[in-house]
Order: C-alpha cells, then sequence, then structure tokens
C-alpha cells in the first residue's frame, strides 16, 4: 500500500461522511450512529424511545439519501 494513497483514500472517506450527516436529520443521525455500533432495530428504539417502525422509516430515509448522494457524484 502507498501511504499517500491510505491518507487520501481516509480523508475522501471523512468527507463523505461529514457530507453525509449534513444530509441528515438529528433522528437520522443518532439511529445511523446505533446502527452502526451493531445496535439491533429493536434496540435502537428502547434507547430512543421510538417505535421500532420510526427506527426502520429512519434508516429506509438514509437509505435513499445514501443512494442518491453516490448517484450524483
Amino acid at each position: 500500500y502507498n501511504p499517500e494513497e491510505v491518507y487520501i483514500s481516509q480523508e475522501n472517506m471523512a468527507d463523505m461522511r461529514n457530507e453525509l450527516y449534513r444530509m441528515l436529520s438529528k433522528l437520522e443521525q443518532k439511529v445511523l450512529a446505533l446502527y452502526l455500533l451493531g445496535k439491533t432495530y429493536q434496540e435502537i428504539a428502547l434507547l430512543m424511545k421510538r417505535e421500532v417502525k420510526s427506527v426502520d422509516n429512519a434508516l429506509q430515509r438514509i437509505k435513499r439519501k445514501m443512494e442518491r448522494h453516490v448517484a450524483d457524484r
């Protein structure tokens, strides 16, 4: 691995992550953070005092936003 390529790749990932979080609502940001920690829909719902369907809807919106963002690039 070329250290320069690794550094650039890490920078690009950080930029993408920051851009994604700017597109998400506060609820979506929290749901995504918990989901990426390996929490189940049920665990996220309990932690956030939401219905499981609300968590599912948030993750579906996140997925659509990510897909649109990637398609626009």
